[in-house]
C-alpha cells in the first residue's frame, strides 16, 4: 500500500529527489571532516520526472523518466518498486520478499554476463521531454548530470551507511586543468576506503578532449601525497554516453572509431587505469539492491579495481587487460556474500 512520504512537506530535501553533499576544499578536509556548507543537488529536478500529486504522494512521470534509478538509490528503506523491465513506477511502497526474489532471478542471468543492460527509453515522439534515455542524459553536461548522478550512485554502492561525499575537491598540486579538481570523492570513514571518480560524458568526447591521462596521473599524485598510509585508495574513470563505445576494439559491437578505441585502451593499459561505464554503475546498484548488498558494494570491488589484470567494468562484465569481457564468477578470489 502506498504511504504518505515523511518528506512531503519538504519535497526538495527528500533523498529520492535530491542528495545533500557537503563542500570540502581539499582531501585533507574530508579526512578531518572540515566543511563549511551543504548543497542539495537534484537529478529529478533536471529531468523533471518526479513530483508530488494532489494527495501529497510522490509520483513518477512515466513520460519523462529515463530509468536512471536516482530515486531508487536515494530512497531510505528501499521503497521504490522497480518492474522487471527496469522501470521505477511506484514510490513510498513496501516491497515484498517475493518481489525482491523475482527481481533477483530476473537480474542474475542478465547483468555482467556478456550482455549490456537494457533500459527502457522515452519514445522519440515525445519531443517535449528533456532526455530520451539514460545514456543521453549522461552524455550531456558533466557537472550537472553524470557527476551528481554518480555521487548519488556511489553513496548507495558504499557499504558505509554514512560515507563522506564531496564534489569538485581541489588538488593541492599545481595544475592548469580546470584548476585541478577531484570530481567525486567518497570516503568510508570506518573501513578507511577512499574512492575518487573522474567523470566524463562519453569515451569519444574524452579522447577528443585529450586530457584524461594527465588528469588521472594528477589524481594519483594527489592521492599519494595527501592520503594517510592506512587508507585504501582507488581512482577510476566514470564514463557516460554510449556504453558500446567502451567495448574493446576487437570485440563485436564496439561502436567507437577504431583509432579512438585503440588509443583509449592503450592509455588505460599503459597507466593501469580503471574505468566504469555509467550503465555498469547503475547495474551494480540494481544488483546491490536485489541480489547482495555485500557482493556488489564498492568496497568489495576494490580488489578488482586496483588489480592490474583488470582495467574496466561494463554492464556486460569485467574488462581484462587482455581486452576480454569476463563475469565476476570468472575471477579467482572474488568474494560472494
Amino acid at each position: 500500500m502506498t504511504k504518505f512520504c515523511i518528506y512531503s512537506d519538504k519535497f526538495q530535501e527528500a533523498p529520492c529527489y535530491a542528495i545533500n553533499i557537503k563542500r570540502y576544499s581539499y582531501l585533507k578536509d574530508i579526512f578531518e571532516n572540515k566543511t563549511h556548507t551543504n548543497v542539495h543537488h537534484s537529478v529529478p529536478l533536471v529531468i523533471d520526472c518526479l513530483k508530488l500529486d494532489e494527495h501529497m504522494k510522490f509520483g513518477i512521470d512515466d513520460l519523462r523518466c529515463i530509468n536512471c534509478m536516482f530515486c531508487a538509490f536515494g530512497c531510505i528503506g528501499n521503497k521504490v518498486f522497480i518492474t522487471k523491465g527496469l522501470h521505477p513506477n511506484q514510490l513510498c511502497i513496501d516491497i515484498t520478499p517475493d518481489e525482491i526474489h523475482q527481481m533477483e532471478e530476473s537480474l542474475l542471468p542478465k547483468l555482467f554476463h556478456g550482455q549490456f543492460i537494457k533500459l527502457p527509453q522515452v519514445p522519440i515522439s515525445h519531443i517535449r521531454v528533456v532526455y530520451h534515455s539514460f545514456e543521453e542524459f549522461t552524455a550531456i553536461n558533466e557537472t550537472r548530470n553524470i557527476a551528481i548522478w554518480g555521487a548519488n550512485a556511489m553513496k548507495f554502492l558504499s557499504s558505509s551507511l554514512e560515507p563522506r561525499l564531496a564534489l569538485e575537491v581541489n588538488l593541492k598540486i599545481k595544475q592548469r586543468d580546470r584548476g585541478g579538481r577531484l570530481d567525486i570523492c567518497l570516503f568510508n570513514v570506518n573501513d578507511k576506503y577512499l574512492f575518487v571518480a573522474e567523470t566524463k560524458i562519453s569515451m569519444t568526447d574524452m579522447i577528443r578532449e585529450g586530457r584524461f591521462e594527465a588528469q588521472m596521473i594528477a589524481y594519483e599524485t594527489e592521492l599519494q601525497n595527501e592520503c594517510p598510509v592506512d587508507i585504501k585508495k582507488c581512482k577510476f574513470l566514470l564514463i557516460g554516453g554510449e556504453e558500446s563505445e567502451m567495448l574493446p576494439p576487437d570485440i563485436e559491437g564496439c561502436t567507437a572509431y577504431k583509432a579512438h578505441s585503440d588509443l583509449f585502451y592503450d592509455i588505460i593499459c599503459k597507466n593501469h587505469f580503471f574505468f566504469i561505464s555509467a550503465n555498469a554503475m547503475l547495474a551494480l546498484g540494481l544488483m546491490k539492491m536485489f541480489v547482495s548488498q555485500r557482493t556488489y558494494c564498492l568496497e568489495n570491488l576494490y580488489e578488482i579495481m586496483t588489480n592490474s589484470n583488470y582495467i574496466g567494468l561494463l554492464s556486460s562484465g569485467v574488462v581484462t587487460k587482455d581486452r576480454k569481457i569476463i563475469s565476476f564468477s570468472d575471477i579467482n578470489g572474488f568474494i560472494y556474500n
